[in-house]
């Protein structure tokens, strides 16, 4: 076998310790740090020095990205929505919302449930500030100008409520069986 340089060998440590080196490369850096005492203290003192993941805070940071990318598909999917509800097109709300909600299990999973709480508040203000715009205060009544955003927002949130269950069934239907699972039927 061919003598390795000591760059090379040293390119190589990290992947031996690993284990993730071929055969050939590992008994190559074995080879080369029974002849070289700089390489082998180098191979030594690799293994004391690990870096060490903090996974605590990357689970948060994971979490919190997943949380605000949730946000912007409820304020985006919510807008697109609404901005549909004045048009002919208002009947493809009946396939925007519940792919909100659905999108937003598989980024929240369990805390899914925020997708259709935060679609109720959002649709409510969207369409009591519409509704303020238009004048609509005078003519309909207290009632009438607080009831029918409610009613809108209810809608808008009970369908992204129903893509959200859609995708926890779905999910349910087609996770791999465990040992857990096995006996669910």
């Amino acid at each position: 076998m061919n003598e390795i340089s000591c760059q090379v060998c040293q390119d190589l440590m990290p992947l031996v310790k690993d284990g993730v080196a071929s055969g050939d490369s590992t008994s190559a850096v074995r080879q080369h740090i029974a002849g070289c005492e700089a390489c082998r203290k180098l191979f030594e003192e690799a293994g004391d020095h690990k870096p060490q993941m903090d996974e605590k805070r990357v689970l948060t940071k994971i979490k919190q990205q997943l949380a605000l990318a949730a946000l912007v598909m409820v304020v985006l999917g919510a807008s697109i929505g609404l901005s549909l509800s004045d048009s002919s097109l208002v009947f493809y709300n009946v396939l925007i919302m519940p792919s909100i909600g659905a999108l937003g299990y598989f980024a929240l999973r369990e805390k899914s449930y925020l997708v259709p709480v935060a679609m109720l508040p959002f649709v409510y203000v969207w369409y009591l500030i519409k509704y303020w715009f238009m004048g609509v205060f005078g003519s309909e009544g207290l009632v009438g100008v607080f009831s029918a955003p409610l009613f809108w927002a209810l809608i808008h949130a009970g369908l992204s409520a129903v893509g959200a269950l859609v995708a926890f069934l779905l999910h349910f239907a087609f996770r791999k069986e465990d040992g857990q699972d096995a006996n669910i039927i």
